[in-house]
C-alpha cells in the first residue's frame, strides 16, 4: 500500500508536528534577527509554482536551485522558525553514522564508491559555496582531518576491512583515509585508549544554523523566495483548484490559511510520516541529544585540530557513535571553544528510536555526555584524571543542553524523488544523521527533477540521466519497489525499531536461552513473556500474567545468547521498542 487515501482523497496523518516550544540549542544563541518571526508577505500567498515544506538544509539548498528558474514563484513553509528543525539542533554529518555536532565530513569507507564519491562531492560543493561567497558560518576544513576513534576490536578490524576495500576499489578515494594503531601515534591524537583509528582527511566543521541563515536570508532578498515561519503544514490534499490556477495539484492547507501549488517538496525528515503516512515504517523519528560542554584550559590553548567520533564505547552498538567538534575561538580569547558533544543515544529513552518531541532533554544521555569525554579523549586535565581510572567520575559542565530530530532511513539511505502514486509530490530526507554529506545534493537533485516537469520534460529521464552520470546515486531513488522491499525487512543495519508481523512465543519455567523459529525470525523466550506484537513501529511485549514494571527487554544480534545490542527496561505497560540488527530477544529480571 504505497498512497493512504480517506474518504475525501486526503492524506491522513501519522506521528506528529515539530513541538512549538523545543529545547534551546546552543546554535541558536546567535540567531538571524532577519528570519526570526520572517513572513515574507502578511498574508500567505493563493498559489505558488512550488511550495517547499522545512526550512533547514535541504529546504535551503533545494529552494536555491528552484529558483534558478526565472519567474518560477516558491514558498517556504516552515513550522516553526527558520532552521529550527534538525539542521539547527542535532546531527548533520558524524563521520559514521554521519550529525549536528557541527561535522562535515562525508563517510568514505564505510559506504560503496557511487555513494562515498556523491557524498564526497557534496562536501566539496559545500567547501566551494562557503569560500565563492565568504559566507560567515564558522567553517573550517580540519588540517588533521576527520578522527573516528575505535574502543572495539571487532568494530575496528571491520573497518580495517572497509578501509582496504575503498583503496582496491578507488585508489584516490583510499588515499585520503588510513588506518592508525600505533600506540605512540593514538597519544598524539589524544587517543591513549583507544584500539585505533580511522583519520579522513577530508573533514570540516561548521555552525549549520548559519550556513542555512545566510542562505535563506540571501534567497529572500535576491531570489524571490517567500518564506512563512510558524506556518505548519497540516494536511496535504490532491487539487480542486480555484480557476485562477487551474494546473495546480496540491492543496496545502495550514492554520492560516490554503497555497495551491502545482508541486511540493517535503524536507522534514524526521516528521515526515506527519504528512506522508507511506512512510511510517519507512522513514522513522530518532531523538538526538546534544550538548555545548565548558571548555577545559589547555583546549583553549591548543584547541582541537580533528573532529572526532567515538565508536564502540561500553555498552553502545558500532551505529550509536559519539562526536565532537570544537568552536572556534574567539579572536580576543575570551570566548568561544566549546566542545560541541554529541551522542549517548544508548542511555536515551527507547534509544531514541520513535521519538519525535525534542521539547525536553534526555537526562540519562545528557549526564553521559558530561561525563564520558573525558574516558575517551585527553582533553588535557591529566592531573585530576591520575586520581581516577579512566577517567571516571569527572563531569565537564555543559553551557546548554538540547535535544532535536533526526530521519533514519530504514535500508540506511536517503529516500530522493517522485513519491509514488501522487503527481507533483517530491521528497528528499532521510539522512539517518548523515545531512551534512548528502542533504544539500539531494535536495537540490529533487529541485532539478521538479524543474523538469515544470518544464513539461520526461522528468524519469531525466532522473535516469542523473543516476548514469553518477549525480545521485540509485539506491537513493524513490521506487515503488524499493518502498516494498523495505517494509518486510527485519530490523536493518540502522537500531530501528522493527516492523513485521506478529510473533508468538512459547514460554518457559526457567530463563534458559532457548531459540524459536518464528516465521523465519529467531527468538529466545523465557516464563516472563508470552507473545511479541507490532504496535505503531515498536514492539510490545504482552503476557498471560502481569507484568511487574522494571522488567528488562534483552535484544541480541545472534542466536546464542551472545552480542547483546541493548537491554531495555519495560514499563508497567509491558512497551518496549526491539532495536537492531537483533535476531532474537527475551525479557529477564522479572
Amino acid at each position: 500500500m504505497l498512497v493512504i487515501t480517506d474518504e475525501e482523497g486526503s492524506i491522513p496523518r501519522s506521528g506528529h508536528l515539530p513541538s512549538p516550544h523545543p529545547t534551546f540549542s546552543f546554535w541558536h544563541n546567535e540567531p538571524s534577527l532577519f528570519l526570526l518571526h520572517h513572513r515574507t508577505t502578511s498574508e500567505l500567498p493563493k498559489v505558488a509554482d512550488v511550495v517547499v515544506i522545512g526550512s533547514g538544509i535541504s529546504g535551503a539548498f533545494a529552494a536555491k536551485k528552484l529558483l534558478e528558474e526565472p519567474k518560477l514563484s516558491v514558498v517556504m513553509l516552515e513550522a516553526r522558525e527558520a532552521c529550527w528543525g534538525a539542521t539547527g539542533r542535532v546531527r548533520t554529518a558524524d563521520p559514521v553514522t554521519a550529525t549536528n555536532g557541527g561535522h562535515c565530513q562525508p563517510q568514505l569507507y564505510e559506504n560503496p564508491a557511487d555513494v562515498a564519491a556523491f557524498q564526497l562531492r557534496n562536501f566539496e560543493s559545500i567547501d566551494a559555496l562557503v569560500r565563492n561567497h565568504n559566507i560567515p558560518c564558522e567553517w573550517q576544513r580540519m588540517s588533521g582531518g576527520g578522527c573516528h576513534t575505535y574502543f572495539s576490536q571487532k568494530y575496528f578490524e571491520e573497518a580495517k576491512l572497509e578501509v582496504e576495500n575503498l583503496k582496491q576499489v578507488d585508489s584516490s578515494m583510499g588515499d585520503t583515509v588510513r588506518v592508525v594503531e600505533d600506540k605512540e601515534e593514538l597519544s598524539m591524537l589524544k587517543i591513549p585508549t583507544a584500539v585505533g583509528a580511522v583519520i579522513q582527511s577530508r573533514a570540516a566543521k561548521l555552525s549549520p544554523y548559519k550556513l542555512v541563515s545566510w542562505i535563506l536570508e540571501d534567497l529572500v532578498k535576491n531570489s524571490r523566495l517567500n518564506l512563512q515561519t510558524s506556518t505548519p503544514v497540516v494536511s496535504l490534499t490532491p487539487s480542486k483548484a480555484p480557476r485562477s490556477s487551474p494546473t495546480s495539484k496540491w492543496t496545502v492547507q495550514t492554520p492560516r490559511g490554503i497555497i495551491y501549488a502545482n508541486h511540493v517538496l517535503i524536507t522534514t525528515n524526521g516528521y515526515t510520516s506527519y504528512l506522508l503516512p507511506q512512510f511510517r515504517s519507512i522513514i522513522v523519528p530518532v531523538r538526538g541529544e546534544m550538548s555545548a560542554l565548558r571548555t577545559p584550559v589547555p583546549l583553549l590553548q591548543q584547541p582541537l585540530n580533528h573532529t572526532y567520533a567515538f565508536i564502540g564505547t561500553v555498552g553502545q552498538h558500532r551505529i550509536q557513535d559519539d562526536y565532537l567538534v570544537q568552536r572556534p575561538i574567539s579572536p580576543n580569547g575570551k570566548g568561544g571553544g566549546e566542545l560541541m558533544f554529541g551522542g549517548g543515544r544508548s542511555k536515551a529513552l527507547h534509544e531514541g528510536v520513535n521519538v519525535d518531541s525534542d521539547d525536553t532533554i534526555d537526562d540519562p544521555a545528557a549526564e553521559y555526555l558530561r561525563t564520558k569525554l573525558p574516558q575517551v579523549l585527553n582533553v588535557g586535565i591529566s592531573a585530576v584524571l591520575s586520581a581516577l581510572p579512566h577517567g571516571e567520575g569527572v563531569e565537564i559542565p555543559a553551557k546548554r543542553e538540547w535535544t532535536g530530530i533526526m530521519g533514519f532511513s530504514r535500508d540506511g539511505h536517503p529516500w530522493v524523488g517522485a513519491v509514488p502514486g501522487s503527481p507533483g509530490l517530491w521528497l528528499s530526507g532521510a539522512y539517518t544523521g548523515s545531512g551534512m554529506p548528502n542533504a544539500a545534493l539531494s535536495s537540490q537533485h529533487a529541485a532539478f527533477l521538479i524543474l523538469a516537469a515544470h518544464k513539461a520534460q520526461d522528468w524519469r529521464s531525466v532522473e535516469q540521466e542523473a543516476i548514469r552520470s553518477g549525480a545521485i546515486p540509485r539506491c537513493y531513488i524513490i521506487t515503488k519497489e524499493r518502498m516494498k522491499q523495505i517494509l518486510p525487512l527485519l530490523l536493518p543495519l540502522l537500531a530501528l525499531a522493527a516492523a513485521f508481523p506478529t510473533i508468538s512465543v512459547n514460554t518457559y519455567a526457567d530463563t534458559t536461552c532457548q531459540v524459536l523459529d518464528v516465521e523465519g525470525y529467531a527468538f529466545k523466550a523465557n516464563k516472563a513473556c508470552a507473545q511479541f506484537i507490532e504496535q505503531e513501529g515498536s514492539f510490545i511485549a504482552t503476557s498471560k500474567k502481569p507484568v511487574k514494571e522494571g522488567c528488562v527487554l534483552q535484544v541480541f544480534a545472534s542466536t546464542d545468547c551472545t552480542d547483546v545490542l541493548a537491554a531495555i527496561k519495560i514499563n508497567a505497560g509491558c512497551e518496549a521498542p526491539i532495536l537492531g540488527p537483533a535476531s532474537s530477544g527475551w525479557v529477564v529480571d522479572c
